[in-house]
């Protein structure tokens, strides 16, 4: 746990240093935010039906902590996978004390954590300054307890599903058809582009029980029903936890296994 720390640490510490990214990403945050508030207050005003699925105020704290939760870029540690297997490299991660799994995940934590919080904290000014918090079922003190224990639970489970993918590499040679695919499926039902609130039911079901969108459930927080749905999302990010958790295991063994044979 404490070499998983230092490696989070030191990861972060370079990547404070490299101020003009970091200047360069938040004010693409920020200007992203701006033009999704005046794109969906210009919807919101030609539909006024949308009210009824989701009030204003909450579908753009959906979407804001979705691309607040992008900063984070977990995604990324399929494309780190895909570049050992590519250049070899991972032989040389295969002899660090710590696995190998858990080496790409600790450094992607630390590369995107600086920029997740400076998002977060622009996007909470934004929003509330110009739309005010959202309207859920409970205080805001357990909301705001309830989403950290969702944002915890979804990107561990994020995690695992971009780990699977990088380790389909080894026998795809090619990770990234498969990164494409499932990055899709999260943008989609995740909400993206549109919050899953717009749905038609049946589809909106599907997305918040899939794994990609219990993956993005966080997004799922800023809908007025949250308090109803608490244990239900958690519970189904939990299934998905322990189903990829087992899959890990068994394919990053396999995989071990086929380079030691394969050299």
């Amino acid at each position: 746990m404490y070499k998983g720390l230092y490696y989070i640490y030191i990861v972060a510490k370079n990547t404070v240093e490299n101020k003009n990214k970091l200047i360069f990403q938040m004010i693409n945050h920020t200007l992203f935010l701006l033009f999704s508030l005046f794109l969906y207050k210009n919807v919101y005003e030609i539909s006024p039906g949308l009210k009824e699925k989701i009030p204003f105020v909450n579908a753009i704290w959906s979407m804001s902590i979705y691309f607040v939760v992008f900063w984070l870029a977990l995604r990324n540690i399929e494309r780190s996978f895909r570049d050992d297997i590519k250049t070899g490299n991972i032989e040389l991660y295969l002899l660090r004390p710590i696995n190998y799994v858990w080496q790409k995940v600790f450094i992607q934590i630390g590369q995107g954590l600086i920029p997740f919080f400076v998002s977060l904290t622009l996007a909470v000014i934004i929003n509330y300054l110009l739309v005010g918090m959202p309207v859920v079922g409970m205080s805001y003190f357990v909301w705001f307890f309830a989403l950290l224990v969702i944002f915890i639970l979804s990107q561990i489970l994020m995690c695992l599903i971009f780990i699977l993918c990088g380790l389909s590499g080894f026998w795809l040679q090619n990770s990234e058809p498969t990164y494409f695919v499932v990055s899709k499926f999260i943008m989609i039902f995740g909400g993206a582009w549109v919050p899953v609130a717009f749905f038609p039911k049946t589809l909106q079901v599907i997305a918040e029980f899939s794994p990609f969108g219990a993956s993005m459930a966080l997004s799922y927080a800023m809908y007025p029903n949250f308090a109803d749905r608490f244990w239900i999302l958690v519970l189904n990010i939990s299934f998905w936890i322990l189903f990829s958790l087992f899959f890990v295991h068994l394919v990053s063994k396999r995989a071990i296994k086929k380079l030691s044979v394969n050299g």
